[in-house]
């Protein structure tokens, strides 16, 4: 048991040293984020379609949320593999639980190995 201890140690502090060894001293730019549906002010009945597209020269981690304005609750997250991508295309659904037209938020957040970090948000609204 204490071996199986050490060795999730281990390589737990060899992933996080091998995620480091990627920052590029050369890379000045933050990744780009394009969310390509739903758009500003849009009104979406049922099924909500999210399509965004990220580059850099090497990303790291992307996280993408939808939030009710009224409270802040979660209606919909995920972060998505984009680990030493240089390109990727983000295509999900989702059918929000609601009994009224919401005003909601979606929020992108991707960031790159250099420590560059870009947030997009689009408000639209939900209907059931």
């Amino acid at each position: 048991m204490q071996l199986k201890a050490i060795l999730f140690a281990a390589l737990t502090m060899f992933t996080i040293a091998a995620c480091h060894d990627h920052n590029h001293e050369d890379d000045t730019t933050a990744p780009a984020a394009t969310i390509h549906t739903p758009t500003e002010n849009e009104s979406v009945s049922g099924e909500v379609h999210i399509e965004i597209t990220v580059t850099d020269e090497s990303l790291h981690e992307m996280e993408v949320k939808v939030t009710k304005d009224s409270d802040g609750s979660t209606l919909y997250e995920d972060t998505p593999s984009v680990h030493d991508k240089t390109e990727y295309d983000f295509h999900e659904h989702f059918t929000p639980v609601l009994t009224e037209e919401t005003p909601v938020t979606l929020t992108v957040t991707v960031s790159d190995h250099s420590d560059h970090t870009t947030t997009k948000t689009v408000k639209f609204k939900v209907k059931p």
